[in-house]
C-alpha cells in the first residue's frame, strides 16, 4: 500500500507544484468546487466535474442530497432549491452555505474522507480536523482559485461499478487507505448564494 501511495501522490506533487498558489485577490463570499485531474497514464481525468454534498460525505458524479423540511410554519422552500453544494469560508474552517441555523461544519474524518456535520449539530466526530483550508489563486491554467489543505493531497476514491469517468468518487485527503485513488486537484468557483436549506 505504501508504494501505491508513493505512485499516485508523485504525479499529483508535480502537478500540485505546476498550480503553486501566488499572491492575488480570491473572490470573496459563496462558492462551489470541482475536482480538476489531467490524465497522467490514465483515462481517467475530470476537468472541474462538480462536488456534492451527499449523506455526510462529499462526491463527484452523485447528486447533492439537499434537504428543506415543508412543516416548518415560515419557511419558503422555494428560495432553497438546493440543485447545487455551496460552501462558505476557506481561510483556516469551511462550511456549507446553508439556511439552517447553526450551519453545518466541514471536517475531514479520521479515515480521510471529506465530511461534514448534521444539520442543528456543531459535534465533531472524535479524530475529525476542520482546520487547515484556503482558498488561493494559482500561477497557472488561467489563475483559477484552488482549495489546500495543510492535511495532505486531495484524491478521489471510486465507488461501485461503471465506466470510469461516470462512476462516484469519494473525495479523501491522503493519501487514503482504500486502493484504486487518483490524486487531484480542486478548483473553487463564485456562487450566487444560498442554495439549500439544510444537506443530508
Amino acid at each position: 500500500m505504501k508504494a501505491l501511495a508513493s505512485l499516485t501522490a508523485y504525479p499529483l506533487a508535480a502537478l500540485a507544484a505546476a498550480v503553486a498558489p501566488r499572491a492575488g485577490s480570491v473572490p470573496p463570499g459563496p462558492w462551489t468546487a470541482g475536482v480538476w485531474k489531467i490524465a497522467q497514464g490514465t483515462d481517467v481525468f475530470f476537468f472541474g466535474t462538480t462536488i456534492n454534498a451527499n449523506n455526510g460525505k462529499f462526491w463527484i458524479n452523485k447528486e447533492t442530497t439537499a434537504y428543506c423540511p415543508s412543516d416548518v410554519e415560515g419557511l419558503d422552500c422555494s428560495k432553497y432549491p438546493g440543485s447545487e453544494t455551496v460552501f462558505a469560508g476557506g481561510n483556516g474552517t469551511i462550511s456549507l452555505n446553508v439556511g439552517v441555523p447553526g450551519g453545518q461544519q466541514v471536517y475531514i474524518a479520521e479515515d480521510g474522507s471529506l465530511s461534514y456535520t448534521e444539520p442543528h449539530s456543531g459535534a465533531l466526530p472524535h479524530g475529525a480536523n476542520a482546520t487547515g483550508f484556503s482558498r488561493q489563486r494559482s500561477e497557472s491554467f488561467g489563475a483559477p482559485v484552488n482549495l489546500y489543505t495543510t492535511n495532505g493531497y486531495w484524491y478521489i476514491c471510486p465507488f461501485g461499478e461503471g465506466e470510469p469517468r461516470e462512476k462516484p468518487y469519494q473525495l479523501y485527503v491522503g493519501p487514503p487507505e482504500r486502493e484504486g485513488c487518483y490524486g487531484t486537484m480542486v478548483r473553487t468557483y463564485q456562487a450566487e448564494g444560498i442554495s439549500a436549506w439544510e444537506y443530508l
